[in-house]
Parts: structure tokens; sequence; C-alpha cells
């Protein structure tokens, strides 16, 4: 029983199953958008949705895990460590591909819901075997996800308005920050020591001496990236045309600005880590990961209204934590 119960947890680990929600969160976001109230059909967005999540991250441990041997802080991973083989990788890999497309075709038998699926998954399987060896493969990935979000929104309507494609795009930025930043820097030290051609690697980012050097293009290019992004979610409270005197408007925008504050100060620390300590990255990700999701429902919540911004909230944030603390022991700090 033992044995059972270790064996299954490291297989939640390699499908980096605590985070599967915030990647549902775009198709499933994408539905509630254009109007989808079916609670069954929402399950089955949110089904496929940690479909994608799943092919996405373990093609991703497949592919990288020589690279992931050369740093000894990731030789617990399930692939790198042994106690998942390899070609289970695999089969997950193409199950969770074959599982996502037969629930489209059976729920969503029409021409769109099917092709932005196909895009969402040639977009991330391209990212996950070339993306460390060609210039610009987060921009990919990033489309990926813009292609997840549009695949919940054609599942119900193929009314695609300005708000719709906000959004998508933000969830575009928002995955290329979490890549090319995020990720960059947390693997930057096995990273180069692999030959990977990151973003950070190849704006000069290093670790020397076990300082952390981040240079003055990888910071510009960081900025621009996140100001995009705050700048989409004002557009998109501004394109819900609210009544500027109306009391809940001012507190959408004060809370919009408040949660703006936390990702300038959390991104400034990340710049400004002397000692390389990935864990405190990790730590620091975290609280900007959440504080960039909330911004993205406060700016939302006219249209859902109160409970179901609520639920959006809870949903990857309780999911996160719970499955952290269950697979690593710790709340805020995977061993990824």
């Amino acid at each position: 029983m033992s044995n059972m119960k270790n064996s299954m947890l490291e297989y939640l680990r390699l499908l980096r199953f605590q985070t599967s929600a915030a990647t549902a969160s775009a198709p499933l976001i994408g539905g509630l958008m254009i109007g989808q109230r079916d609670l069954f059909l929402l399950f089955i967005l949110l089904l496929i949705g940690i479909l994608y999540h799943i092919f996405g991250f373990v093609l991703n441990e497949y592919v990288d895990v020589e690279v992931d041997k050369k740093s000894l802080e990731l030789h617990k991973k399930p692939l790198v460590s042994g106690r998942i083989p390899s070609d289970h990788a695999q089969f997950i890999v193409i199950l969770s591909c074959i599982c996502a497309f037969l629930l489209t075709v059976i729920f969503f038998p029409t021409s769109l819901p099917i092709l932005f699926l196909v895009l969402a998954f040639v977009l991330g399987g391209i990212y996950d075997v070339f993306g460390k060896k060609i210039i610009g493969s987060d921009f990919i990935l990033g489309a990926g996800f813009f292609f997840i979000c549009l695949f919940g929104v054609s599942t119900f309507s193929n009314d695609f308005t300005a708000i719709i494609y906000v959004i998508c795009f933000l969830y575009f930025f928002h995955i290329v920050f979490n890549n090319a930043v995020e990720g960059g820097l947390k693997d930057v030290y096995h990273d180069h020591l692999a030959g990977a051609k990151t973003s950070a690697i190849r704006m000069g980012v290093k670790v020397k001496e076990g300082e952390l050097v981040v240079t003055k293009m990888f910071i510009a290019f960081s900025s621009v990236i996140r100001i995009i992004f705050i700048c989409l979610i004002f557009l998109l409270i501004f394109l819900q045309e609210p009544n500027v005197w109306l009391d809940i408007y001012m507190l959408q925008l004060s809370l919009v600005v408040f949660l703006t504050a936390i990702l300038f100060i959390t991104l400034y620390k990340f710049f400004n880590v002397s000692a390389f300590d990935r864990s405190r990255l990790k730590k620091l990700f975290s609280v900007h990961e959440m504080a960039s999701y909330f911004m993205l429902l406060v700016a939302l919540s006219p249209i859902f209204g109160l409970w179901i911004t609520i639920f959006l909230m809870l949903l990857p944030s309780v999911w996160y934590l719970v499955f952290n603390g269950i697979l690593y022991g710790k709340l805020l700090q995977p061993q990824v």
C-alpha cells in the first residue's frame, strides 16, 4: 500500500498536477466569457484544459531529462531519478492528447474547437521539443495558450469580440513572461550548463560565482512584457464601458492598481537577488503568478459576477496549495 501511494505521488509530480487548474483556467474562462453556464460542459472544458497541461508538462519533462540531470537540485524529479520510466511518460503524453481530442469530438463536434485545439497542441509540442534550441520559442508557447483560450470560447460561440481577443492576448503575454522570465531565471544555471538557448541566456543572464547576473537588456525585455500585460488589463476594463462614477468600478480599479504594485515589487525583487537562490525565486514567482491571475479576474468581475469570480479565484489557488502540500510538503514551493 505504501509503495502504491509513493508511486501515485511520483506520477502526480510528473504531471505537475499542482498547477494543472491554473492551465485549465484558460479554456474555462474562455467558455464562461462567452456565456457558457452548463456545469457539465464547463467541467469538460476544465478536464480538457488539465489534459492539455499534462501533455505539455510531461512532454517537456521527457525532452528535458538530460538537461535536468545536470542540476543536483533536480535529481529528485520522477524521470531524472528513474522512479518513472521514460516510456511511461511517452504513454501519458499520447494518452492525454487522445483523451482531449475525444472529449472535444464528443461534446464540441464542430470545426473551430477542433482546429483551435489542434493549434494549441501543435504549438505546445513544438515548444517542448525545440524550445531550448530556437529563438523566440517562448512566443510559440504563448500562442499555444492563446488558442487554448480561444478553444474555450469556440465551444459555445463563434462571436469573437474585442474583449475575447484581449483575454486571449493576456494569456499569451502572461505565458511569455512566465516562461521567458520566471523560467529563464530559475533554470539559468543548469540551462547554461546544458547549452540551452533560452531568452534569458541569449540576453546575457548567468550565474557567476554563485551570484545571479541579470542584464539591462533582460530587465527591459521583462518590463516591456509585463507593461503590455498591465495595459491589456486596463483596456479590458475600459472595453466594458462601465460608469466611471460607480463605486464598484472605482473598487475594481483600486484593486488592479494594488495588484499592479505587487507585480512591480516582486519584479524588482527578481532582478535584485544577489546570490542565486532558486528556492527564493520560486516563492517570489508564486506570489507574482497569483497577483497576475487575480488581476485578470478583477478586470472580468463585472461580467462574471461575484460568485463566479470568487470560484475562479479559489480554484487554481486552493488547488495549488492543497496539491503542493500533498506532493511536496510545502504550500508555495514545489520542487520543479
